[in-house]
């Protein structure tokens, strides 16, 4: 699935891969049309999100990539947060099978 991001560091197509972490919880990559690495949306926690659930970075690099999957419909966020040290994951619903 291909959606166009306007974040900090990423502007323009992304392709998005769907994979799994180790934990078993859902991984997403944006990829360039040449299948080199973007972004990497999402971040493993010791804690598991809950079913269909995502957990989201939004900092450094990553500003602007939650509010950009967003919009695009791929994600819908809870409005819950997670601490990971410094900063906070923020949970969101997958609404699309990537």
């Amino acid at each position: 699935m291909v959606v166009v991001v306007n974040a900090k560091y990423t502007r323009g197509p992304a392709y998005l891969w769907q994979t799994s972490y180790p934990n078993g919880s859902i991984a997403i990559q944006g990829l360039s049309e040449e299948g080199e690495p973007l972004f990497v949306a999402t971040v493993a926690l010791d804690e598991l999100p809950p079913e269909g659930c995502v957990f989201l970075k939004g900092w450094s690099e990553n500003t602007g990539i939650p509010e950009a999957l967003e919009a695009a419909g791929i994600v819908k966020r809870t409005g819950r947060t997670i601490p990971t040290g410094y900063c906070a994951a923020q949970e969101a619903r997958l609404l699309v099978e990537l």
